[in-house]
């Protein structure tokens, strides 16, 4: 008999995509054929590196309804047996796509709204949310799959081909986000970033100046910012080549993004900044500390459309309340220590379309 066969979307970005660890991890040990559709470049080369995918379909951007159609045709001939949505899956549109495909059975979380209706057209089974980090919601629902657990579990699954060996005294910071529907309020400022690395420049430390495909207007300004200093370098590469040259830092500064989630998953003790987002939901998996120090609590849940100040004080969690001295001085603190011990929270309080839960 032929091995079952499995279609996980991976929708959102690189760091929700590492979240689904426990849930690739679980599929390989039982031997499934596994499939997987993509909508961001970064996840589908981080799932062509991991080498356990079988097809892997890549949506374009913004796809026209034909051409969504095409895509969904072709994956129905497959007659999948599980077609998986891992957390976060909070837009009725990916329930909808999940529902287009025809799998024998579709499994997500329970959501609410729309989302569940279109489940309940078909043989379906919802996870109930209990909060905690995004990585314990999917290893919830792989145990409810029944697939196998493994001591990697609470961990992110990283290709081995992106390990380099550690260089003492290198800083990495990555001072962008994804740039969608408003992603970019996540960032500290540019600006500081810059001063960061001339600051720790300045003290004896070499500095990778990390900026992807989303950070084009400062690709522009930093070779400016930093023409003459000895010891920056900007990097400007592929993800696999930018994946291991990250993994060769001692220490890493990023806000709440994919590669921060990369940066820790690689072993680097990391530095995530936190605004708007919360860090208990999203704390890069690894040798990490989050940074929020703000007073106003996180407003901002997987169900908004967008990344708005819902409190109207634009943006001053990571604008102002996250201060340039506190970050050096944790910067330097990373530097000093050998390890950095994380308690990872499991369930707990969450929010959802604006809702507070517990």
């Amino acid at each position: 008999m032929s091995a079952p066969s499995a279609l996980v979307l991976l929708l959102p970005g690189l760091g929700d995509a590492l979240a689904a660890s426990p849930i690739l991890r679980g599929l390989t040990r039982g031997e499934w054929t596994i499939d997987a559709m993509t909508w961001q470049r970064p996840v589908s080369e981080y799932l062509g590196a991991l080498g356990v995918i079988r097809n892997l379909t890549e949506l374009p951007l913004r796809p026209k309804p034909v051409d969504m159609l095409t895509y969904l045709m072709r994956l129905r001939r497959q007659r999948y047996d599980l077609c998986i949505l891992p957390f976060p899956a909070t837009r009725w549109q990916y329930a909808f796509v999940a529902r287009c495909v025809g799998a024998r059975a579709l499994w997500a979380h329970e959501y609410g709204g729309a989302s569940n209706l279109i489940a309940r057209t078909t043989r379906s089974r919802r996870i109930p949310l209990r909060g905690g980090h995004r990585l314990a919601e999917n290893l919830r629902l792989a145990r409810a799959l029944g697939l196998e657990s493994g001591e990697s579990d609470l961990e992110y699954w990283i290709p081995q081909s992106w390990q380099s060996k550690r260089s003492e005294g290198l800083l990495g910071i990555h001072p962008g986000s994804m740039a969608y529907k408003g992603n970019e309020a996540k960032r500290w400022p540019y600006e500081r970033f810059v001063a960061l690395a001339r600051t720790q420049t300045a003290g004896g430390r070499r500095v990778r100046f990390f900026l992807g495909p989303h950070e084009q207007r400062e690709a522009e300004r930093a070779e400016q910012d930093f023409r003459g200093i000895e010891g920056i370098s900007i990097v400007r590469k592929p993800l696999v080549e930018a994946a291991r040259a990250l993994a060769e830092c001692e220490v890493f500064v990023g806000n709440d993004a994919g590669f921060s989630h990369l940066a820790s998953g690689l072993g680097v003790k990391t530095l995530a900044l936190f605004g708007m987002t919360s860090e208990v939901r999203g704390v890069p998996i690894g040798p990490t500390v989050a940074l929020r120090p703000s007073l106003c609590p996180a407003c901002h849940d997987e169900g908004s459309h967008g990344f708005e100040c819902v409190r109207r004080l634009d943006y001053r969690c990571i604008l102002l309340d996250i201060e340039f001295d506190a970050v050096n001085r944790q910067v330097d603190r990373l530097f000093a220590t050998e390890s950095v011990e994380q308690l990872l929270s499991l369930e707990g309080p969450f929010r959802l379309y604006g809702r507070a839960y517990s």
